[in-house]
């Protein structure tokens, strides 16, 4: 038999039991992280050791071709969707197999001798092609070069190599019009289909040589152009400040930066206290990109947007994450959460990323406002097992930041931050 003080204390048991495994546990408990890395801005200058920064206006930089020419597209033209067809000929110096090189974003096709040596008539980021072609000295050849741009940034660059120089850009010099001009004869066309219209005639000039690279704005039609400088970046009585200013600067009207960890992690939670920037036209976020790129370029390998803000709706704060599937809306690579936070500009908060092997989430302040679940998800919805890193930056104008114009008297405009914290799962 069993007494009653046994079957009081069988009862406790069980009360106590159904409490504990009845509970669910709090993921963003303090006791279950432990911190892993950390930066309070403690120093007096950015430690190197930890951070490093995104230089530039995102346009690819190809050195080994040299400096690329501030003039491309017409004036009047629109600056997407428009061909070229470039004819001349061609001087060759050497007897030698020669290896022509295609950058271009977008479409490119490249034609010697009659011979079509590169085809990447395709929308695509600037890249860079090759074919190969046995040239003889003191001869000329015809050459022809066909683009298209579709949208964002323009690269069209025209290089050779052979076994007695090495990779370099076409000079005038070895380029002729059919006239006898240095260069190449170069008709614009306003479509991407190297045709006429009715409404509009081809527009004809000789371009010297082809080494176009312009736009970049990392992707998004951003302004800035990142630097490394204390105007742009510093560390200010304990606190990271990263700043956007109205200033001429290598052919940009705007100057910021862009700054990341060079440490990376799989999984983890991730915290930042920071004031947010004002000003019509600044666009800001808190971010991680994959290191290593495991499923292919973005937005393959994803993207998780911890915050970002926009100057001209400074009460608000989004977060989503990017993949290659269609997730949220129909055509969307996004999904997406947004908070209403009227204090952002003014004050500190803590933005907050708890990514597990199961769910992103995200959160300000400890309000919850946005979660991504893997669920059964293929990869193309979930790239997120792999090893990400952390990005600071302040943009300038682009396709959302600039979608209702620049308030230049809003520069500088500074976003401050007050310590970066990641944890680990104990």
């Amino acid at each position: 038999m069993i007494d009653k003080s046994t079957t009081i204390l069988f009862l406790v048991f069980l009360i106590v039991s159904s409490v504990i495994y009845s509970t669910p546990k709090n993921n963003s408990d303090s006791n279950d992280w432990e911190l892993v890395w950390q930066d309070e801005f403690s120093d007096s200058t950015i430690n190197a050791s930890d951070w490093e920064f995104d230089i530039g206006t995102g346009a690819p930089a190809f050195d080994i071709y040299g400096i690329s020419s501030p003039v491309f597209i017409p004036d009047g033209f629109p600056k997407d969707n428009f061909s070229v067809r470039w004819d001349g000929r061609l001087k060759a110096e050497y007897s030698s197999e020669y290896t022509f090189y295609a950058v271009s974003d977008d479409g490119v096709r490249l034609y010697v001798d009659d011979r079509l040596i590169i085809d990447q008539w395709n929308p695509q980021p600037a890249t860079e092609f090759s074919g190969k072609i046995k040239l003889q000295a003191k001869q000329e050849y015809s050459i022809r070069v066909e683009y298209f741009e579709e949208g964002g940034g323009e690269v069209m660059i025209l290089g050779w190599e052979c076994d007695f120089f090495p990779k370099s850009l076409i000079p005038s010099k070895n380029l002729v019009t059919d006239t006898g001009e240095p260069g190449l004869k170069g008709v614009y066309f306003q479509n991407k289909f190297l045709k006429p219209t009715k409404n509009d005639k081809p527009f004809i000039r000789v371009d010297k040589e082809l080494n176009w690279v312009t736009g970049g704005g990392w992707g998004n039609n951003e302004l800035q152009y990142y630097t490394d400088v204390p105007d742009n970046v510093r560390i200010k009585n304990g606190k990271l400040i990263i700043e956007a200013r109205k200033e001429s600067f290598r052919g940009s009207d705007y100057t910021s930066a862009r700054i990341k960890t060079k440490n990376s992690w799989k999984y983890g939670r991730f915290e930042i206290r920071a004031k947010l920037p004002q000003g019509r036209g600044t666009w800001n976020a808190f971010w991680a990109l994959p290191t290593d790129w495991t499923y292919g370029p973005w937005p393959y390998s994803g993207e998780i947007d911890i915050l970002e803000h926009v100057g001209f709706n400074e009460e608000e704060i989004v977060a989503s994450v990017h993949t290659i599937a269609k997730a949220g809306d129909l055509y969307r690579t996004n999904q997406q959460g947004t908070i209403k936070f009227p204090n952002a500009c003014k004050e500190f908060n803590n933005y907050i990323l708890e990514w597990t092997e199961n769910e992103i989430s995200v959160s300000v302040n400890n309000k919850s406002y946005f979660k991504y679940s893997k669920g059964d998800l293929p990869w193309q919805r979930w790239p997120f097992d792999q090893k990400f890193h952390l990005l600071f930056n302040i943009a300038v104008g682009g396709w959302w930041g600039g979608a209702k114009g620049i308030d230049d008297d809003a520069f500088p405009a500074k976003m401050e931050i007050d310590y970066v914290r990641v944890f680990s799962k104990k």
